[in-house]
């Protein structure tokens, strides 16, 4: 097949060398495409692209031999196809260079038709004008396209007569003016000029193949348009119930909501249903003319299941389905769902209270056991009391119509309550659990007794190094009491030594004293009687401190006696201490064997 499709392709190439050598570009413009095309079912796009290249380079060629024979209707026409191509192997600058010189190939032509004078061909020339603005405004350039529109009819304005002729050289006024004043009544009617009078004029002038053209300068007007207007979104909002049952009429719900800027125009919606379910009341399709932006349409209807005595459970798709379009005509489709609509023989949310009750009750019969256990009740205790909180949110899923998370709560706790339940009445386990935790206990007191041991042991050391600083601190303060003692005892032996002398000296002067006689004068008398009395008055408190002092002298506590080794507290402080570090010691190895 492969060899085939290389051979097709050769031999269309030939045949559009050929065409390009007896100069029918245009037909061998067709003959490239007709080989890219061969060569694109054959899978080979590159080759394919290289073909479509030529061709338009052949459409090139023929519009410039057309130019150069006046014949400017077909010269556009090539250009057009090359433009095509372009476009299509996205040489976006290629393109549109192309379509600038065919619309500018259209306004020549056009006006070979004003030569003739008749209103046919006036009709024909203002034809090929308006598509020549058609083609201006499909690349983006309605500027370009207006203005060369106005020269147009400023040109040929007493030929204008022909109220059909008028009418198609309007369009691109209408056009302009819709786009500048956002008036879609004005491109409504130029919409339908163009579709019902210039596409006609285009046939008569044998140039349909242009039509082509004018609806994608159209559509790029309509994109303009649709840039300035407000645009309408509609989102959409199924509203199934969630707990319905085979003999009930089941209400369904859909929120359309206008989230756009923009009216919704000729708004459609259809219910669809699964089998199964008969339409029992409620709009099953509805129409509205328009719904405003920012405002919301409910539909609703109610269904009933066709087989009522139906068991167990059976699900339903629910979809809603419809149009809309905007201003300018465009159509946009909404679709609400598919939803699914869950319908059983029973009533879900009276199932699930009940099961919610029942669980409740297993939690509090499980706590009951767990105070009863072998085990540590404080964490289990803590479990079960989330468990009660798992089933309090159960019961506001089952309010809020959040069955499926309900119900899997529910089973979650159900599971944990069995695996408690099971655990709490295990006595062998129980007892495994116990002998587990005294072992650890023992363990973990093996483990502790060393390191407790060794910090003490750095404790007492501590105490013990501090005695050492103390003695040498209580040694010097000896040394420095006895120094003073030593000082203080040779003052005082001084002093008896001088106080003695002194007495022994106030003794000779008292002995020699001569005593008052009969010879005396009176106040002689009285000054030797007062003199030996003061003296002897002196040597008796004299001879009271020398007694004193001779005391003090002897007195123990001004003796040093022997130094110390180690100072009486701090040598009782010591031996605490050792006692203490053996006690410890004791118990120590004590406790160790106790442990194992």
């Amino acid at each position: 097949m492969s060899d085939l499709s290389d051979e097709s392709v050769r031999r269309i190439v030939e045949e559009a060398t050929k065409e390009s050598l007896n100069q029918s570009f245009t037909e061998a413009g067709r003959k490239y495409i007709q080989a890219a095309q061969v060569s694109e079912q054959k899978g080979d796009l590159q080759g394919a692209d290289k073909l479509y290249a030529q061709a338009a380079d052949a459409f090139l060629q023929a519009a410039e031999k057309y130019r150069a024979s006046k014949s400017y209707k077909n010269a556009a026409l090539n250009m057009c196809a090359a433009g095509d191509l372009y476009s299509d192997l996205a040489e976006a600058e290629k393109a549109m260079q192309t379509y600038r010189i065919a619309a500018d190939d259209l306004l020549k032509a056009s006006s070979e038709h004003f030569l003739w004078g008749d209103d046919a061909e006036t009709k024909k020339g203002t034809a090929l004008a308006v598509v020549a603005s058609m083609i201006y405004i499909m690349i983006g350039q309605e500027d370009v396209a207006f203005a060369s529109a106005r020269k147009f009819v400023a040109q040929n304005a007493s030929k204008l007569m022909f109220p059909l002729t008028v009418r198609l050289s309007q369009i691109p006024q209408l056009l302009e003016t819709s786009i500048s004043s956002v008036d879609i009544s004005m491109f409504s009617a130029a919409e339908t000029a163009a579709v019902t009078e210039l596409k006609a004029a285009l046939n008569s002038a044998n140039a349909q193949e242009f039509v082509k053209y004018v609806d994608k300068g159209l559509d790029m007007v309509r994109e303009i348009l649709r840039g300035k207007l407000k645009v309408p979104k509609l989102e959409t909002r199924l509203e199934l119930p969630v707990d319905s049952t085979f003999k009930e009429t089941i209400p369904l719900k859909v929120v359309i909501s206008n989230t756009g800027d923009g009216d919704a125009l000729g708004l459609s919606a259809e219910w669809f249903v699964d089998e199964g379910l008969s339409h029992v009341s409620g709009d099953k399709k509805k129409t509205m003319q328009s719904l405003r932006a920012g405002s919301s349409l409910t539909g609703e209807i109610r269904v009933k299941s066709t087989q009522p005595d139906l068991m167990g459970t059976k699900e339903y798709q629910i979809m809603v389905r419809g149009a809309y379009s905007d201003m300018l005509q465009t159509e946009y489709s909404l679709q609400a769902g598919p939803g699914s609509l869950v319908v059983r023989d029973f009533k879900m949310t009276e199932k699930l209270l009940h099961d919610v009750d029942i669980t409740d009750t297993r939690v509090g019969l499980l706590n009951t056991t767990i105070e009863s256990s072998q085990f540590e009740k404080q964490p289990l205790l803590r479990v079960t009391s989330s468990l009660a909180s798992s089933l309090k949110k159960a019961r506001d899923e089952i309010r809020n119509k959040e069955l499926e998370a309900a119900r899997a709560r529910i089973g979650v706790v159900n599971e944990m309550v069995e695996a408690l339940d099971s655990l709490a009445g295990d006595d062998e386990l129980a007892e495994l659990v116990k002998s587990q935790r005294e072992s650890e206990k023992r363990a973990y007191a093996r483990s502790m007794i060393d390191p407790i041991h060794t910090s003490l042991g750095k404790v007492i050391a501590q105490h013990q190094k501090a005695l050492e600083d103390g003695t040498r601190t209580a040694l010097a303060e000896w040394d420095s009491q006895a120094l003073k003692k030593k000082e203080l005892s040779t003052m005082v032996r001084e002093s008896h030594v001088g106080i003695s002398d002194l007495l022994r000296e106030l003794e000779s002067l008292y002995s020699q004293m001569p005593q008052a006689s009969s010879t005396d004068n009176p106040e002689e008398a009285a000054r030797r009687t007062k003199l030996r009395s003061w003296v002897d008055g002196l040597k008796s408190k004299t001879q009271v401190l020398n007694t004193k002092l001779g005391a003090m002298a002897s007195n123990p506590l001004l003796s040093t006696g022997a130094r110390p080794a180690v100072p009486d507290k701090v040598e009782l402080a010591a031996r605490i201490l050792k006692s203490v570090n053996d006690d410890l010691g004791r118990v120590v190895q004590s406790k160790k064997a106790e442990l194992g």
